[in-house]
């Protein structure tokens, strides 16, 4: 696959207009002009996943499916430095690149497009088109399967390429093997996929899955924080409260999702508010990357007029709705509680059938 480098120069800054197009083909030809332009907007798009992105090349399902370049490099952490290891769905190769930074790595790509782009991309490392399932792995090795089918996204295994289930059964076999999964995934399948579940927060989401396998793998499920490499185990939550204490705390997605609201609740003394999933509560301030803290300041019924009398007293105004357990449209919620003042967050949460309302503020 040839790259036109001079076109995509001649067409940085330029939007993917009719005229745009026209002016480059009269110089590079149609076909080229419209790649051409596309790169540059891929390029845009791709500023949010790679530092470098102005001067790597893309494929638009391949970059909306790349790994964060900063969670790749967590990925490639999980490896021992200098080992070799192998990258079994290279794609564009974000996570490639990261891999080839620790040591000697070398990848499969069934699609001579994405193999072509991914050795731009990773000048130097070796990269074999084909079936990864039919070669040897070495020691160590790292997949993503796809999981959209003509362009949907699935959550069914079997529909996966490769399918999880083979490649674990492989990675078993390995000192470790490590697979990127959609945190969709339902406990028992990620579980029957290897000992060790991690799913992985970056910026605030909950990105995706984590699942070891092999010799070096542990045993348990995590939430992982990438910014600080910290890890949370899975813990049991004690019984909620129904009001808010002088605190309120969202809690990460990603410890939610492992079930690790418990390890918070005991580790700083932390109870669980209501019946909404990763509100928490306590009387001091708490500081973590696993929580965003904020001090309540009034706390009452799901009624919006009488909330809307505390703002008033208060000299504030709701700019923001969070609510876990709860379905209300949040711009109606605003509307109906339209106050001037000093911003402040609203927080909806279900205690049994009924909802009660916090108003808050970061700390």
């Amino acid at each position: 696959m040839d790259f036109n480098l001079e076109a995509v120069a001649a067409a940085d800054g330029l939007a993917m207009t009719p005229a745009n197009r026209d002016r480059l083909a009269k110089v590079y030809g149609d076909e080229v002009a419209r790649w051409a332009l596309g790169q540059v907007e891929l390029r845009q798009r791709a500023r949010a996943k790679f530092q470098n992105a102005d001067a790597m090349l893309f494929e638009r399902e391949a970059l909306e499916q790349a790994t964060h370049e900063a969670v790749a490099a967590y990925h490639s952490s999980l490896f021992p430095a200098g080992v070799p290891v192998v990258d079994l769905t290279v794609g564009i190769g974000a996570d490639l690149l990261a891999l080839s930074r620790r040591g000697p790595t070398v990848g499969f790509e069934l699609d001579p497009d994405r193999a072509a782009l991914a050795r731009f991309n990773a000048p130097g490392v070796t990269i074999l088109e084909g079936d990864a399932m039919d070669a040897e792995w070495g020691d160590y090795a790292f997949a993503d399967p796809a999981r959209r089918v003509q362009g949907r996204r699935t959550l069914t295994l079997a529909e996966f390429s490769p399918d999880p289930r083979e490649i674990a059964a492989r990675f078993a076999e390995l000192k470790l093997g490590v697979q990127k999964l959609t945190p969709m995934l339902r406990d028992e399948e990620l579980a029957d996929l290897g000992p060790e579940v991690r799913f992985i927060s970056y910026g605030g989401e909950c990105r995706e899955a984590l699942v070891l396998a092999g010799a070096e793998a542990g045993e348990g499920v995590f939430s992982a924080h990438v910014e600080t490499g910290e890890l949370l185990p899975e813990g049991e939550a004690g019984e909620p409260t129904p009001e808010a204490d002088a605190f309120f705390f969202d809690a990460d997605p990603a410890v939610v999702r492992a079930h690790a609201i418990g390890s918070l609740e005991s580790t700083f003394g932390l109870s669980g508010l209501g019946d909404a999933p990763g509100y928490l509560t306590g009387p001091d301030e708490v500081r973590s990357p696993w929580l965003r803290t904020y001090r309540v300041e009034y706390a009452g019924p799901g009624d919006a007029r009488t909330t809307r009398r505390a703002l008033q007293t208060l000299g504030a105004r709701v700019f923001e709705v969070k609510q876990r357990g709860v379905k209300l449209d949040p711009a109606k919620v605003r509307r109906e509680l339209n106050t001037d003042g000093r911003p402040v967050s609203l927080v909806l949460y279900p205690v049994g059938k009924s909802v009660r309302h916090l108003l808050v503020s970061a700390v």
